[in-house]
């Protein structure tokens, strides 16, 4: 193969944004697939608009469920939800949305290569070569390695250890499960526009039912360590669904995945090499959420890198911006998710069952899905708009008085 100013590994949300992005700035990019569009993907499909905002306008077809609230039901019985009147997310078919995602890239101008299972990447003084389990090989200037939590480039450039640490990945099951759309309307108590998510006690871990057209996704996720043994947790989860649902869940395909973690500590750069998406580690650590960040790390990828083309810079230290960035963008957020992830279901509990009497809190909500605020901006916000809220809480409070 001829030589590309980039080479960009796993067509998931992170390496399509990245490919499409360096097209886009007139690099000569190339996007390599292991598998064949579309290809299946454990993921329970919450897309939030602080990714969707990054496509401009999705096609239709791609929307399961347009979403506009949370709810959260705790093992206490604590059962709390908050709406707003903005979009916050979709749910999506996420071996659809990824094709669609890669299909943009390659119209873009990036050439997409299916069935391309990545072997090896050796970085030269001159470049990095990138051989596949075929024997092709593409030649380039740098590699964006977007191949997932089990990344073949961090691991082959030393990046990330052989084997994985459970302390520091986390892990999951989910499936699909087809019920109709009568069924899905009835599993969200009439209202399919809310995501449902469902901490488990005892364990730094949580659950979810996400509705989509036909569909519930239901799965469950936590620090890896903690989520042995696996399917027995999975099938029970969904057993405890049933009773809650009145009808039957027949799973059509258990999926486990690794969830990356950490990604702000990790040393996501080398020489002409940058990690996104997974492969990097950028997941939020108390919701899990990976879409949106992926999305993002590609395109913080991109600009570094275009800038590191114009400049002849092809060294760590200045790849390091990306990382800089990345860490800037999210790394108070994920700060504090991972604080908040670690307190237990206790503390979600004293934080949900006092929010749930602000309206205030479905705008915070608001927010944080739509990429407005992060984490680290909630007391700040709190503060500047609770002296609006004091009407509503002395109005409760009468109300309350006359009702007891």
């Amino acid at each position: 193969m001829g030589k590309y100013d980039v080479v960009v590994v796993g067509a998931g949300p992170a390496g399509s944004c990245a490919a499409f992005e360096l097209a886009q700035a007139g690099l000569d990019t190339v996007l390599l697939e292991k598998a064949q569009l579309p290809r299946d993907k454990p993921c329970g499909g919450a897309v939030m608009y602080r990714g969707l905002r990054l496509l401009g306008r999705l096609p239709r077809r791609l929307a399961e469920r347009e979403i506009y609230g949370l709810r959260f039901i705790l093992p206490d019985g604590l059962d709390v939800q908050f709406k707003s009147k903005r979009l916050l997310g979709v749910t999506t078919n996420r071996s659809l949305f990824d094709e669609f995602l890669a299909r943009r890239a390659e119209s873009a101008g990036v050439e997409l290569f299916e069935l391309a299972r990545v072997a090896r990447v050796e970085v030269g003084r001159d470049g990095v070569t990138t051989a596949l389990s075929d024997g092709r090989e593409f030649r380039s200037h740098f590699v964006v390695g977007a191949d997932g939590v089990n990344t073949v480039v961090g691991r082959f450039l030393g990046l990330r250890p052989p084997r994985k640490d459970l302390h520091r990945v986390g892990l999951g099951m989910e499936s699909d499960f087809r019920v109709g759309a009568r069924r899905v309307v009835e599993a969200c108590d009439g209202d399919p526009t809310v995501l449902q998510i469902l901490p488990v006690e005892g364990r730094v871990s949580y659950g979810w039912v996400f509705p989509k057209r036909e569909h519930l996704a239901i799965g469950i996720a936590g620090a890896g360590v903690h989520m042995h043994p696996l399917r027995p947790i999975f099938d029970g989860f969904v057993r405890q669904l049933e009773k809650r649902f009145g009808f039957e869940l027949v799973p059509e395909k258990r999926r486990v995945s690794f969830l990356g973690a950490d990604g702000v500590n990790n040393v996501n750069v080398t020489d002409r090499v940058v990690l996104v998406g997974d492969a990097a580690g950028y997941v939020d650590p108390m919701m899990g959420e990976g879409i949106a960040y992926a999305m993002w790390s590609g395109v913080y990828a991109a600009f570094v890198i275009a800038e590191a083309m114009n400049r002849g810079r092809y060294d760590a230290a200045f790849l390091a911006k990306y990382e800089d960035m990345c860490r800037k963008a999210f790394g108070a957020n994920f700060a504090m998710a991972e604080w908040a992830g670690t307190r237990g279901t206790s503390f979600a509990h004293a934080v949900l069952s006092r929010a749930s009497h602000l309206n205030l809190s479905g705008e915070i909500l608001c927010m944080l899905a739509r990429g407005e605020i992060g984490y680290s901006h909630i007391p700040s916000v709190v503060l500047r708009k609770l002296p609006f809220e004091i009407p509503h809480i002395l109005r409760d409070m009468i109300q309350s008085r006359f009702a007891a």
